[in-house]
């Protein structure tokens, strides 16, 4: 069952990320400013990854950019003359991404369709891990965790997000409900021996995706939360895509300002943490 859903989910995940899918979404979205909100936290989620980065990245360091998408991070990296690599598991992505690096006078090699569970580097090879938005599209991945692991250099810095479990609620009251509703259901299917059915970009439970961490050996860095609402009422939005820009921004600084990182963790839509691998991980 868990080796059907692995193959099932990896199908849904190549559709969605294809061009009858989503891919021109993710491109677009990276190439201006467009009024979205949800679009906007994925650019600022852009720009803080790399502030945890580049302050980070030993000289002559090699970067993975593991789930690289359309290139957004991956041509601001080559525009400061970094060595790095792009994978990901959609072909129409990274045609994207290669596409974009040359429309800005950048080299398109090193861009590598593969699976982030299972890719073809040698051990201990990179020096720093970009994996952004990907674990949430997996059932299970510790798999990918473990890979990553595998890859980084001893000491070496992994860089990575998931969008936060708490926030749909935080973000509209009526949510809370129905996931009070929700989580009934998986106790009982799970008393009944089933198990949660998996949806692919699921919200993650912060707590259990850094517990997961630690144990793998992973060391803790530093944290970012990234966008607040935009806040709705039953599904219906309360403020224009520009307001709840202007709001999501200052909640932001008032918060940061503050260090009221419980808060932070609690309230915005996407978790951004930076880890070290440990010397003596295996």
């Amino acid at each position: 069952m868990a080796i059907t859903e692995e193959i099932n989910s990896g199908q849904e995940v190549s559709r969605r990320f294809s061009n009858r899918g989503s891919a021109r979404r993710w491109n677009d979205m990276y190439a201006t400013e467009t009024p979205s909100a949800e679009e906007h936290n994925y650019r600022c989620r852009r720009d803080r990854a790399l502030q945890f980065l580049l302050p980070n990245l030993p000289s002559q360091g090699r970067v993975l950019d593991l789930g690289c998408g359309a290139g957004p991070t991956l041509l601001e990296l080559r525009r400061r003359g970094i060595d790095c690599v792009g994978v990901d598991a959609s072909a129409d992505m990274l045609e994207y991404a290669g596409q974009r690096l040359r429309e800005h006078g950048l080299d398109s090699s090193g861009l590598l369709q593969s699976d982030c569970r299972q890719t073809p580097f040698p051990d201990a090879h990179f020096d720093a891990v970009l994996c952004i938005g990907v674990i949430s599209y997996l059932p299970d991945y510790e798999l990918a965790l473990r890979e990553i692991r595998r890859i980084l250099k001893p000491g070496g810095l992994l860089i990575i997000s998931w969008r936060n479990a708490t926030h749909p609620a935080a973000s509209d009251p009526v949510r809370i409900v129905r996931g009070l509703s929700q989580r009934l259901k998986r106790r009982r299917a799970a008393g009944q021996g089933g198990s949660p059915e998996f949806t692919p970009g699921r919200h993650l439970n912060y707590r259990k995706v850094t517990r997961k961490m630690e144990r793998l050996g992973f060391r803790y860095v530093q944290f970012a939360g990234i966008g607040f609402g935009p806040y709705q009422w039953n599904g219906t939005p309360l403020f224009s895509e520009a307001r709840s820009i202007r709001i999501s921004d200052t909640l932001s600084r008032i918060l940061e300002g503050l260090r009221a990182q419980w808060l932070i963790r609690q309230l915005t839509d996407v978790s951004l943490w930076s880890y070290r691998r440990g010397e003596d991980s295996r």
